[in-house]
């Protein structure tokens, strides 16, 4: 199975920079309760599918002291629970242990998903980030095979490229979740694509000179002589030993 260049978090933390804030799935506001509820109970968390991505309120109605009706402003019923076991969906869970206090009968709690792109399709975007820079890669090494770190999964990712990766990868999840709208300046996300090819580049360019690796696709590193009195020439004759094992000194992390 192919790496991933870099992790969400890392990439989670550039998107935090950008002037229009990007959340994945486990987001969420406005965790609250009707003002007229006439019992005590309160939500004190839930925990959104990664698979999920949307702004969408969300109800728990309460039918008695223990039992609840679930639906969304959009989605609509999504099933019934009870504060004394997990309730589950599609779209989100409640834990028993997230509910304090006892509810009255139409008592509701309340909460908002504030999500731009579900989790699942951050790290997709992170697998595209790295299928791209691996493709780059392709024109030094030839085949993903030939890279170190690809075929040895004990060697770390070169930090230039999990550099490269962070920015590639929020510029393409930012990029989805404002898809339709008028990105009218370059900064952040056009300056994170363009820094992170130049991280590309510059790493390329490092590791050919470093190694030496390019055409041909070895170097000598010793001369022998190995053969003497060859017909025509006075002195012994020189043959280079091809070493085909490139260098693999590749990162400095």
């Amino acid at each position: 199975m192919a790496r991933d260049y870099c992790e969400l978090v890392d990439v989670k933390r550039l998107l935090r920079t950008a002037n229009r804030k990007i959340n994945t799935s486990e987001a969420y506001k406005d965790l609250g309760y009707n003002s007229d509820n006439t019992g005590t109970i309160r939500l004190t968390g839930v925990t959104i599918e990664e698979s999920y991505a949307d702004h969408e309120r969300f109800t728990a109605t309460f039918s008695d002291s223990t039992s609840f009706v679930v639906s969304g402003e959009e989605s609509g019923y999504l099933g019934t629970g009870s504060i004394g076991s997990l309730f589950s969906c599609s779209r989100f869970s409640i834990d028993s242990t997230s509910w304090t206090g006892t509810p009255g009968a139409n008592d509701v709690v309340y909460f908002v998903s504030d999500s731009d792109v579900s989790t699942d399709d951050a790290e997709a975007y992170i697998g595209d980030a790295s299928n791209f820079i691996r493709n780059k890669l392709g024109e030094l090494f030839g085949d993903s095979t030939n890279i170190p770190w690809e075929t040895e999964l004990t060697l770390a990712i070169p930090d230039g490229l999990v550099f490269a990766a962070i920015r590639l990868a929020a510029y393409y999840i930012f990029s989805s979740a404002m898809a339709g709208t008028v990105i009218n300046q370059e900064a952040p996300i056009i300056y994170w694509y363009k820094e992170g090819l130049q991280a590309i580049e510059d790493f390329l360019a490092w590791y050919k000179k470093e190694t030496q690796v390019g055409s041909p696709r070895w170097r000598s590193r010793e001369v022998l002589f190995t053969e003497l009195g060859i017909s025509g020439l006075e002195e012994d004759v020189i043959n280079v030993t091809e070493d085909t094992t490139l260098d693999t000194s590749y990162g400095r992390n």
